[in-house]
């Protein structure tokens, strides 16, 4: 087993844009969430809109989805929109390593890291701006040593620490 030798901080800081640095590699803008939720971190347990939650996450490959999102993403990709193969899923470190968590009672999940679409969304995933800088930080991630989850037989490319916390969300 290899150590986890990418490890990366996303930082909630209430702005439009946050930065996600991963030391070594560089520091890139990105967000998560939508709207006034943006990087907001009393705001996490809004379903689609809040950001990610605070938290350790694993960096680990995106989940094949079923045939009619296949379909989609093949459809997306001829034409030239985001292609969400390339994305990575993160996954809470809180004691279920899977696709969910909850926030406040609140199911919340599939959170990924991806460059910004046409759309330019975030359901609570972290979304960096420039597709450029995804483009280096996927390169890296996929030229290290992966590592296990424990207790699972999942492998990890590296972690991202999600900081910042609030009781209360200060912009419903």
């Amino acid at each position: 087993m290899y150590a986890v030798t990418v490890k990366g901080r996303f930082y909630l800081n209430k702005a439009d844009v946050a930065p996600l640095d991963f030391p070594g590699v560089g520091r890139f803008p990105a967000f998560s969430g939508m709207k006034k939720y943006i990087n907001q971190p009393g705001c996490t347990y809004l379903r689609d809109d809040g950001a990610i939650p605070y938290g350790n996450y694993w960096i680990v490959d995106r989940p094949v989805e079923g045939y009619r999102t296949r379909f989609r993403e093949s459809l997306s990709a001829l034409f030239g929109q985001d292609i969400r193969r390339d994305w990575f899923a993160l996954y809470r470190a809180d004691g279920m390593i899977d696709d969910w968590t909850f926030i406040d009672g609140i199911k919340r999940g599939n959170f990924r890291l991806h460059p910004v679409g046409p759309e330019q969304i975030s359901k609570g995933c972290l979304t960096m701006l420039r597709a450029t800088d995804f483009s280096l930080l996927r390169n890296v991630l996929l030229n290290t040593s992966t590592v296990i989850v424990p207790g699972t037989n999942l492998l990890s490319y590296g972690t991202i620490e999600v900081i910042g916390y609030e009781d209360y969300c200060p912009v419903l």
